[in-house]
């Protein structure tokens, strides 16, 4: 055990005398100050979300950038200076030496992360309780009562961790109808007859694809979302509706405001015994939408039936005839509140360092039998593979030929040996005030961590094990 300190001892004193640590630190904190002020947003939660959202991933960039470099940098040194002769010829085995290492670069990154954290929630906190306080006005009480307004604003919207109830999937075969149906519409109008063997080779390719087709309400019509399997008791709870609505197309350009209005089916039990459910408006009428961005109503209470149901309708009331559509990664969604920000905080601070001990390990197991430039590609190619496949199997993308098919399933192979990054990414969720749930990080760490990292820390240690030291020959 001393010899297991004496190398994490070691190992970080090196970084502190070759200045890395510094370096490090001063970028960090750099980013973590100068991008929040030099993004101009209107609001005090937009200027909140971008704190988090563009601080914590520049942080994230920085240290698995170092943990990449400091792995393989510090494995491969130590052989090809030949420090590492003097220090086997002790009763000190590998295995010891490749784990002092692994940890002493983890303290350096769960030092740093803990300070850009500190530095990242203490801007949060001071845009917070400036929040309202943009204006002067000469009402001091009014300036008081309109802070604190904007404030629990905040408190709902940003700062707090809200889990997530998606609705019900769409059923493939009626989907597949309605959308054909559609589509075979607005092909007539356009003076176009398609064959009946069109038709069926077009709804069979929307039924394949149903998931990844955006939902579309016409101008002067309504969609009828369901939830289900909510619990009792959040019918005491006022549920959050999430929503992004799209006009004309799926782009954040040309966007512009249209007229939507929300309804939920609450539920009546009768002088009979039996359940009813009765239309109820959200707002007084149609509401303008800037559509594009994310909107957020908050529902009335007792919405939720005997059989947990939630029952949300929107309707279009574009006086200009444009056609609505919602992506079903946008919602709409309910969202509960459960934890405070703070605890939210913490869990992608979790997520966060499970990341950099993982990345960090694959650069020690690959810097141990390999030389630095080698082991850096070695990692940085595994990494890619792990990002491209990601992408190729992600909902969006959308498959239409033989060759696109043949891809994914080489993706979705792919994906059972390589560790995608962007499953580590939750600065959307925390920026969003969306719960990251423990089954999440746990998810995380045993089908990456432990079921793929751990093999290849095994692997590299293994080598390292094995490798001649004597072999390592300075030109």
């Amino acid at each position: 055990m001393k010899a297991f300190k004496a190398i994490i001892a070691l190992t970080f004193r090196n970084a502190v005398r070759s200045h890395i640590f510094q370096l490090l630190l001063i970028l960090l904190l750099l980013c973590v100050t100068v991008i929040p002020v030099s993004v101009s947003v209107g609001k005090t939660d937009d200027l909140i979300r971008v704190s988090l959202l563009y601080s914590l991933w520049t942080v994230s960039i920085i240290l698995t950038l170092s943990s990449l470099w400091l792995g393989c940098y510090i494995m491969s040194h130590d052989i090809d200076s030949y420090q590492i002769h003097m220090v086997v010829t002790k009763p000190v085995s590998r295995i010891t030496l490749w784990l002092g290492k692994w940890v002493g670069i983890n303290l350096i990154n769960f030092i740093l992360l803990l300070l850009s954290g500190l530095v990242i929630y203490s801007v949060v906190m001071i845009r917070y309780n400036n929040a309202g306080k943009e204006n002067i006005l000469a009402d001091r009480e009014l300036a008081r009562t309109n802070s604190q307004i904007e404030k629990e604003r905040i408190r709902s919207q940003v700062l707090v961790g809200r889990r997530s109830y998606m609705p019900k999937a769409r059923d493939p075969e009626k989907a597949a109808d309605f959308a054909t149906q559609r589509r075979v519409a607005e092909l007539r109008k356009e003076g176009k007859q398609p064959t009946d063997a069109e038709i069926l080779k077009m709804r069979n390719e929307l039924r394949d694809q149903i998931d990844k087709l955006p939902i579309e309400v016409p101008a002067g019509s309504g969609y009828r979302w369901v939830f289900e399997d909510l619990p009792e008791e959040l019918n005491n709870v006022a549920l959050t509706l999430r929503y992004r609505p799209y006009l004309g197309k799926i782009a954040t350009e040309d966007q512009r405001e249209s007229n939507i209005q929300w309804a939920v089916y609450v539920p009546h039990k009768g002088q009979d015994g039996s359940y009813g459910l009765y239309p109820t408006a959200v707002t007084n009428g149609a509401e303008l939408h800037f559509t594009g961005v994310f909107h957020e109503k908050t529902l009335p209470k007792n919405i939720i039936n005997d059989k947990g149901m939630v029952l949300v309708e929107t309707f279009n009331f574009d006086r200009a005839g444009g056609k609505h559509y919602y992506q079903t990664a946008d919602g709409p969604k309910l969202l509960i509140p459960v934890c405070s920000f703070e605890m939210n905080y913490l869990r992608a601070l979790l997520v966060m360092m499970m990341q950099l001990m993982l990345l960090s390990g694959l650069a020690c197991a690959f810097g141990a039998f390999l030389t630095m430039p080698t082991a850096v590609f070695m990692v940085a190619s595994y990494l890619l593979f792990g990002a491209l496949a990601m992408t190729l199997t992600d909902s969006s993308f959308f498959v239409s030929s033989v060759w696109d098919h043949a891809g994914q399933f080489l993706a979705q192979a792919l994906l059972l040996v390589v560790i995608p990054l962007q499953r580590f990414d939750v600065t959307d969720l925390l920026s969003g005030g969306d719960l990251i749930e423990f089954s999440f990080i746990g998810e995380l760490f045993v089908n990456y961590f432990l079921l793929r990292g751990v093999p290849l820390f095994i692997f590299g240690i293994w080598l390292y094990c094995r490798r001649e030291l004597g072999a390592a020959v300075r030109k």
